[in-house]
C-alpha cells in the first residue's frame, strides 16, 4: 500500500508541474524546475522538461550539418535536441552512409533552443522528436538526395511528379537501426500507413531482416491527430532514464 500511495503522490507532483510548464515563458533554468533538479548532477545536464506535447529543454544540444547529414535550409533554427537524440542522428547518419553505399540523411525539425511551441507542430517542445527525411532513388534506382520532404504513395511513387521512388532497403535499414540502438531507445517512429505496411512487407520477405518485423510493427505507427506522414519518418525517443519525472512519457498522438 506504502509503495502505491508513494506512486500516487509522484503522480501529482508530475501532473501539478506539467500544468505549470505552458506558462513559464520562451527560456528557462534550473529555478523553474522542482527542488531536486536545483542542484548537481542536474544543473550540468541537458534536460528534457515536460512531455512532447507540452514542454521545454535546457542546455539543448545543436545537430550540425555534415557531409552525413544534410538539415533543411528551413530548420536550421530548429535542430536542438536532447544529446541522446542528436547522437543517435549523427550515429545514424554515419552508418548510413557507410552500409548503403554513401547516402545522406536529410533532418528536418527537431525543437527550437529551448523547446516549447513551435509553428507548424504539435509535439516537438521537449527536444525528444525529429523530423527524418526519407531515403530516395530516382527512376533508374540510383540513390538521390532531394532537399526537401518528398510524400510518397502507397506504391512508393513521389507524390509531386518528381519521378522519385521511395527506397524500400534503405528505409527499412534505418528503421532497423533505430530499433537496434541501445544507447537512445526510440519509443515511435510516425510515418503513413500505407508506408509503415510497405516497410513490413519489404522486411517480411527477407530472411536477413524478417526478425526485425514484430519489433519494427510496434514502432512504426501513423499518429493519430496530425497528419498522415507521407513525406517523412518522425522519431521520438524516450524520456532519459535520469529524468524520470521531469521528463514526462506521453501517448502517440499527434505531431
Amino acid at each position: 500500500m506504502r509503495s502505491a500511495s508513494n506512486n500516487f503522490a509522484l503522480l501529482v507532483v508530475a501532473l501539478v508541474f506539467l500544468a505549470t510548464v505552458g506558462a513559464l515563458g520562451a527560456s528557462h533554468d534550473n529555478g523553474d524546475l522542482p527542488k531536486k533538479f536545483n542542484r548537481p548532477p542536474y544543473t550540468k545536464m541537458s534536460l528534457s522538461v515536460g512531455s512532447p506535447n507540452r514542454g521545454w529543454q535546457l542546455r539543448a544540444k545543436r545537430l550540425r550539418q555534415n557531409r552525413f547529414l544534410y538539415v533543411k535550409p528551413n530548420s536550421r533554427a530548429r535542430v536542438y535536441g536532447h544529446p541522446a537524440l542528436v547522437l543517435m542522428l549523427q550515429r545514424t547518419a554515419r552508418q548510413m552512409a557507410r552500409e548503403a553505399g554513401g547516402v545522406q540523411l536529410l533532418v528536418g525539425d527537431l525543437s527550437s533552443e529551448y523547446g516549447g511551441p513551435l509553428s507548424g507542430h504539435h509535439s516537438h517542445q521537449s527536444g525528444r522528436d525529429a523530423d527524418v527525411g526519407f531515403f530516395v532513388t530516382d527512376a533508374d534506382g540510383r540513390p538521390a538526395r532531394p532537399h526537401r520532404l518528398v510524400a510518397f504513395d502507397a506504391e512508393g511513387h513521389a507524390k509531386d511528379g518528381s519521378g522519385l521512388v521511395f527506397d524500400d532497403y534503405r528505409n527499412w535499414l534505418m528503421v532497423q537501426m533505430w530499433l537496434r540502438d541501445q544507447r537512445a531507445e526510440v519509443k515511435y517512429v510516425f510515418v503513413a500507413t500505407c508506408l509503415r505496411r510497405r516497410l513490413l512487407d519489404f522486411a517480411r520477405a527477407r530472411p536477413a531482416f524478417r526478425k526485425y518485423v514484430s519489433d519494427a510493427s510496434r514502432l512504426l505507427l501513423q499518429p493519430r491527430n496530425a497528419s498522415a506522414h507521407d513525406d517523412h519518418f518522425h522519431v521520438r525517443i524516450t524520456c532519459p532514464k535520469r529524468q524520470k519525472g521531469l521528463c514526462i512519457e506521453d501517448g502517440y498522438v499527434n505531431d
